[in-house]
């Protein structure tokens, strides 16, 4: 499906799907989060809940054909194929073309780590999945830095100073949210998929953690993805990380849409993987 608007515009349907989803886990709502810090000390979870509220007003508002021209980058006759908005401040996050630019955004960084989670060799084989952290560092939203293997690898890749480290609590993770650790999920899956080195006896579900310095969590995606093109595949990591969490005394989070997701205290998380691996070796 393909929307054209005048002649300098043509959107697809998948073009909208993306700019949409990039809007939903930006952080569009940071400087309204800080504002609501400095006036009340509110927790992190109210700081949370505005960020989501006003990213969520930012991806409904590009969603509006009717209302064009009264939201920032809401006009989609100014946009041209590839994402590049005419005129206007070409940096900002509003409206449909500041959603695109974000997609871009988005998907470098997705091909960007993946590469280097396959370079460094950072993703770790068990018996019954695959799993690896994705360490924030001082670059924040900007980069999603990667660490070694472990939760424990996250401040070393920031450094020593304690400034560093406050700057790293205060700074959103790029892979800190479900859809865009999906996303990294699916990428490495089908790379590996299509040159043959994840497939047959070699298969095997894969685990992201991505770390959430805000909260000092991190987020678990568990990914299933088909041997080949078209096959259905029962995701089972939403009831096995819920056994995993209900075995165990720890903090878990479980607020997304879907099952597959938890978010984890990070001095519970290393405990979480292997109970994990405990309860699927159960199941043989």
């Amino acid at each position: 499906f393909i929307r054209i608007t005048g002649y300098r515009s043509l959107l697809s349907a998948s073009d909208m799907c993306y700019a949409i989803t990039a809007l939903l886990e930006c952080e569009a709502g940071e400087n309204q989060a800080n504002a609501l810090d400095e006036g009340s000390g509110s927790s992190e979870e109210e700081r949370e809940d505005v960020r989501l509220m006003h990213s969520f007003n930012a991806a409904y508002d590009a969603l509006g054909s009717s209302n064009a021209g009264s939201v920032e980058g809401s006009d989609q006759s100014t946009l041209v194929n590839g994402g590049t908005v005419v005129g206007g401040d070409s940096g900002a996050a509003f409206g449909l073309g500041g959603g695109i630019k974000l997609a871009l955004s988005l998907q470098k960084a997705i091909i960007q780590t993946a590469i280097s989670l396959v370079d460094r060799k950072a993703i770790t084989r068990l018996s019954h999945f695959r799993y690896a952290y994705i360490h924030c560092t001082s670059r924040g939203s900007a980069g999603g830095g990667l660490g070694a293997s472990g939760p424990a690898a996250g401040p070393s890749a920031v450094g020593n100073s304690s400034a560093n480290d406050d700057e790293k609590s205060n700074q959103p993770h790029i892979f800190a949210k479900p859809l865009a650790l999906t996303r990294l999920a699916h990428f490495l899956m089908d790379i590996h998929r299509a040159d043959g080195k994840w497939t047959g006896n070699k298969s095997r579900p894969l685990v992201l953690l991505a770390e959430k310095p805000q909260t000092d969590t991190y987020v678990v995606v568990g990914y299933e993805f088909p041997e080949s093109t078209g096959d259905v595949v029962r995701n089972r990591f939403g009831q096995n990380f819920d056994l995993a969490a209900r075995t165990m005394n720890g903090t878990f989070k479980f607020d997304s849409f879907d099952s597959n997701v938890v978010e984890v205290k990070s001095s519970h998380v290393q405990r979480f993987v292997e109970q994990l691996h405990y309860i699927l070796d159960a199941e043989i």
